[in-house]
């Protein structure tokens, strides 16, 4: 073989491999998408596994898509879950809401399964605006158009109840205690009519031996409520209450409530998995039976009150807020009121941080119910009575920080 030959095969040959390796290097990656799973209930592991073409990042604000699950339960006792996709970035107003229902029944594995199957439905739409869908392989099957309600004969008639009891003790040489304690409840849910009723029985007792003396704690509470709730339009909603209770610590033998009330919600009852801010009013009759004289010298008295309450809860992907205010008063004295707020805060700064705080706060001048005369060193340290108060406050307040990658889609469940 010449020289000449040899040096045009070799040129043949390196020419080839160049043109295979510019192909290769101008061949087009198809457009991955980012998603940022938003959900307390959803095994991310599992998820993570039965989807591994899926690329989940850890910061929503890293994410092309948001998705957002919320949930809440269902008059039989499951849990209706809400799934709100949400289009960031170039996907920005291309967004999707789905909703599944699982029984009370359900194993944890059906639950998620069950939300693997509609994150793999609200995906789809995503990966069809991109060259990405090519990669996709989907497979359909017809279950049937079927309702549930046309195919069951519900001899329970929406009605679910439930009982639970249970109790625990503990035995020392100067001291022992036990408590029992009895729930039962029946609730019926429909869109239009809410039914339910509760009873529950607690007893507490506490022994102290010092030498030859005993000093017993007793805390007996008991308490029956019912209530209907009528939804009267998508906004409106009006209900009726009562209760009966008696609370040793609360120096209540016997109490008699009923009350009244409406409430109206500033978006409608449909969106509660994302937003509700409701406003109701209420009016009640309250009949008391004591233990013992209060300070205001009473051992019985009917009292007619009435309450404002403000109730707001946003579930959003920058974060959660829940705050709920409500005032009460007594119509013969009202300096006899209470005031009290509830607020449960969490919000993203950044992509890295975000801060919580629950509050829970009151303040107190109706404490009708205390008994007279003084408190002995006994009753406040073993708690035996309600002391005398204007005011209550319990909180936390914190911050998560995260960083590091921004991929999270590796599993490694080892140990």
């Amino acid at each position: 073989m010449n020289l000449f030959l040899r040096n045009s095969i070799i040129i043949s040959v390196l020419l080839i491999f160049s043109a295979k390796a510019g192909a290769q290097g101008n061949e087009e990656k198809p457009t991955l998408i980012s998603f940022f799973l938003d959900c307390d209930d959803c095994d991310f592991t599992f998820v993570r596994q039965e989807l591994p073409f899926v690329s989940f990042v850890r910061d929503p604000q890293l994410a092309d898509v948001h998705i957002l699950v919320t949930d809440s339960n269902t008059g039989s006792g499951g849990n209706k879950y809400f799934l709100n996709f949400i289009g960031l970035k170039a996907f920005k107003d291309l967004n999707y809401d789905y909703t599944i229902t699982t029984d009370q029944s359900d194993t944890d594995d059906d639950v998620r399964k069950a939300l693997l199957k509609i994150l793999k439905i609200g995906i789809l739409p995503y990966y069809s605006k991109t060259d990405y869908i090519n990669n996709i392989n989907v497979d359909l099957e017809d279950s049937g158009d079927r309702n549930a309600d046309q195919m069951v004969t519900d001899r329970w008639n929406k009605w679910v109840f439930q009982l639970e009891s249970g109790g625990e003790f503990q035995k020392e040489e100067s001291q022992n205690e036990y408590s029992l304690n009895t729930e039962a409840s029946a609730e019926k849910v429909t869109e239009e009519w809410k039914t339910s009723i509760s009873a529950s029985y607690e007893i507490n007792r506490e022994n102290y031996y010092d030498g030859d003396e005993k000093i017993t704690n007793k805390q007996d509470t008991k308490e029956i409520s019912g209530e209907i709730v009528k939804s009267l339009t998508e906004k409106w909603s009006a209900g009726m209450f009562a209760t009966y209770s008696s609370r040793t610590f609360l120096n209540i033998k016997n109490k008699y409530s009923t009350a009244a009330g409406i409430q109206y919600n500033i978006f409608p009852w449909k969106e509660c998995n994302r937003r509700v801010l409701a406003i109701g009013y209420g009016i009640g009759l309250d009949v008391f039976d004591y233990n013992e004289i209060t300070i205001y010298e009473k051992l019985n008295e009917t009292l007619v009150s009435e309450a404002l309450m403000v109730n707001l809860e946003l579930i959003q992907p920058w974060g959660e807020i829940s705050v709920g205010l409500q005032g009460q008063h007594y119509f013969h004295d009202f300096s006899k009121n209470n005031l009290t707020l509830e607020s449960d805060i969490s919000v993203r700064l950044s992509k890295n941080l975000s801060v919580f705080c629950e509050i829970e706060s009151q303040l107190i001048h109706d404490q009708l119910y205390l008994p007279k005369g003084d408190a002995s060193l006994e009753d406040i340290l073993l708690r035996r009575r309600k002391l005398a108060t204007t005011y209550e406050i319990r909180g936390q307040v914190g911050f998560r920080f995260t960083f590091g990658s921004i991929y999270n889609n590796v599993v490694n469940e080892r140990f």
